[in-house]
């Protein structure tokens, strides 16, 4: 072998052990990332994960939500880990699919003062909340009645309720007013309407479920500021013309 077949085969021996140097330092260099991430990973632990929207101030159910397992170390004492955490509560604001819920997601759902009555009316979609209303709304309550022959007053608007608590303002439904239908003398008429839940004194409980019963139409007003810069009129009657 002459020298120059002799430097070629150094040559070649010292570029394999090279890359035998390389091979093991990459492998021990994955291994060495792989172990920190792991360590940084560490012990896992439960939190609540939204499935889908959720609208402010509505209730979130057990279905909208589901468990998942993220790194302890990422999570803090604000995450919801447990679905009784959800019990009275609501969506402080709108809180999108995929969203992991904490604290300030949250609040208390508008509770009963001692001596007020839980009530549900079912309001015209349309004219009687237009999408306004939520929980915990402040409201006034409109009815308006017809005029009864031989009275001497005609149709009146009246306020029956002044800044009374919307607790729960429910899904929109399709109902039958049979009122209406007595009028038409016709078939049903069929319209949207909202469930809405007040929290009310039992004399405004009792006000409440004679309007809704013979009213005409039942209408909501949502009520802004801590009080009016002058009192509203309660009641507007048509007054009937003589000789009718």
């Amino acid at each position: 072998m002459n020298p120059r077949q002799r430097r070629g085969v150094l040559l070649m021996v010292v570029a394999a052990l090279g890359a035998v140097f390389v091979f093991v330092s990459v492998i021990g260099y994955v291994g060495r990332v792989q172990a920190d991430a792991n360590a940084a990973v560490g012990e896992m632990t439960t939190v609540l994960q939204i499935q889908t929207d959720v609208e402010a101030f509505q209730p979130i159910a057990a279905a909208a939500v589901r468990e998942v397992q993220i790194p302890k170390k990422w999570a803090t004492n604000a995450f919801v880990t447990q679905l009784a955490d959800l019990q009275n509560k609501v969506a402080a604001g709108r809180i999108p699919t995929g969203a992991y819920l904490q604290q300030g997601m949250l609040q208390d759902r508008p509770a009963l003062r001692p001596g007020q009555r839980e009530i549900a009316v079912m309001i015209d979609a349309e004219t009687g909340v237009a999408g306004k209303v939520v929980n915990g709304s402040i409201v006034d309550v409109y009815s308006t009645f017809e005029s009864v022959a031989g009275s001497r007053s005609g149709p009146c608007a009246v306020r029956i309720l002044s800044r009374v608590q919307v607790i729960n303002v429910g899904p929109e439904r399709q109902v039958t007013n049979d009122r209406a239908q007595q009028q038409s003398g016709g078939g049903g008429v069929t319209s949207g309407a909202l469930p809405v839940t007040f929290a009310l004194t039992g004399d405004e409980t009792l006000r409440l479920t004679y309007a809704e019963a013979f009213s005409r139409k039942l209408r909501l007003a949502l009520v802004g500021g801590q009080q009016d810069p002058r009192p509203p009129a309660n009641q507007l009657c048509q007054t009937p013309t003589v000789g009718k």
